[in-house]
């Protein structure tokens, strides 16, 4: 190949943007790539100089000559998909290509709303999980009664945002409401290897899933950043996030926790916003006098709806396991809304039926996610479910079937 300084510079760019732009001379040397220009060529195009500032040139070429956008990001992402299967962590390598894009992906800050003084002010808290973005529900299959796609997330989505931004409008002058905390409790995406078969009931390949999760939820967190004058967010992992199946990956390498990175970073200039990612399958927070243990509950076994005796026997243990008193446990995962002894609850599903719970299980539940208002001397009160949808009315055809058929 004839070498050309532009051509170097882009091929550069290229390996970079894949490897890691602090990448030493001996990585770069055996990276096995029949593009890669030779060091002998980085020294005739470039010149002599130290690999530093070769990077440095490189960098200040892409920074000044190329605006990195969403399309760009995607593009990025979609070219990792191919070295998924070889490399173990997962997580690095996502960070290390697709990090520098995004931070130049512009989300406008929403303006910080004033707060409400009000004694006895109360906190706003909401539970989020189980979106399964990519997931579909044929509604055909699912006799009339499931229907899910990324097209309806969306609009769950936007549904539950709306709400959110309606019940602090509507309670601000009598309760306060100017903290929001949210958790998110896992199983955002969808995943592509959970179980066998699954690659039939998904829209989206799991970095397509990644991404749209990512920026509808980056955009709903902005919405309520100009409507809560304050914003905590604590975030703990899922199973169909995870990368493979168990014992592939570490436990960590998780495409829920590379989500939260993502809002993370996005939300950086989000002034009235912090995000709290956990390092470990259960995070444990102080609200006021209350402990709280945030765990997506995959731990624990369940079939035909909610284990209660499951999680009051995870609940029992929580106190002497952490030397405290957990006083609220929080938790997804089973797609049904609960309130276990006002002590544990269970948040619901963005999804509502699926072909597991329709026509394996023969349960389906409504679109929801649990909200309550919080005191932090007295807990938790006005806990509900914020319903997203309604449950579809079966009909007849002309020939008396209320499902489809040929």
């Amino acid at each position: 190949m004839s070498w050309r300084k532009e051509n170097v510079i882009e091929r550069l760019r290229t390996i970079f943007n894949d490897y890691g732009w602090d990448i030493g001379t001996e990585f770069y040397d055996t990276l096995e790539d029949e593009d890669k220009p030779s060091r002998s060529t980085l020294r005739r195009i470039l010149g002599t100089k130290p690999w530093r500032e070769i990077i440095k040139e490189v960098r200040d070429d892409t920074e000044s000559t190329k605006e990195i956008g969403k399309d760009h990001l995607v593009r990025t992402v979609t070219q990792l998909q191919k070295k998924l299967s070889k490399q173990q962590n997962v997580n690095q390598l996502i960070i290390d290509t697709v990090m520098a894009s995004l931070s130049k992906i512009s989300f406008r800050p929403s303006r910080i709303p004033p707060s409400e003084k009000k004694p006895g002010n109360l906190s706003f808290h909401a539970l989020r999980s189980d979106d399964q973005v990519g997931e579909v529900v044929d509604s055909d299959f699912t006799q009339g009664i499931g229907n899910y796609n990324i097209k309806v997330f969306q609009e769950r989505l936007d549904r539950w945002t709306e709400k959110m931004c309606l019940f602090r409008e509507q309670d601000k002058k009598s309760l306060g409401l100017n903290k929001l905390s949210l958790y998110f409790l896992g199983d955002h995406v969808e995943g592509e290897t959970i179980y066998h078969g699954q690659a039939f009931f998904i829209d989206l390949h799991v970095m397509d899933q990644l991404m749209f999760a990512a920026e509808a939820n980056i955009n709903s967190i902005l919405t309520l950043a100009g409507v809560f004058p304050e914003i905590e967010i604590f975030c703990v992992q899922g199973n169909h996030g995870r990368a493979g199946k168990k014992g592939d990956h570490h436990p960590r390498t998780n495409f829920d926790n590379i989500l939260y990175w993502f809002m993370q970073m996005a939300l950086k200039d989000q002034k009235n916003v912090k995000v709290y990612i956990s390092k470990s399958p259960t995070m444990l927070v102080r609200n006021g006098e209350y402990n709280f243990a945030l765990n997506h509950n995959d731990d624990v076994r369940g079939w035909m709806g909610i284990p209660f005796y499951g999680l009051a026997r995870k609940e029992a243990k929580m106190n002497g396991l952490y030397g405290m008193t957990i006083h609220y446990n929080l938790g997804g995962h089973f797609h049904e809304p609960a309130n276990i002894g006002d002590k544990i609850i269970v948040n619901g599903t963005m999804v509502g039926g699926s072909d597991l719970s329709i026509n394996r299980m023969h349960i389906s539940s409504e679109p929801c996610q649990k909200i309550f208002y919080f005191h932090p001397k007295n807990g938790i009160n006005r806990e509900s479910n914020l319903k997203l949808d309604t449950r579809p009315i079966l009909t007849t055809d002309d020939d008396g079937i209320f499902t489809a058929h040929d």
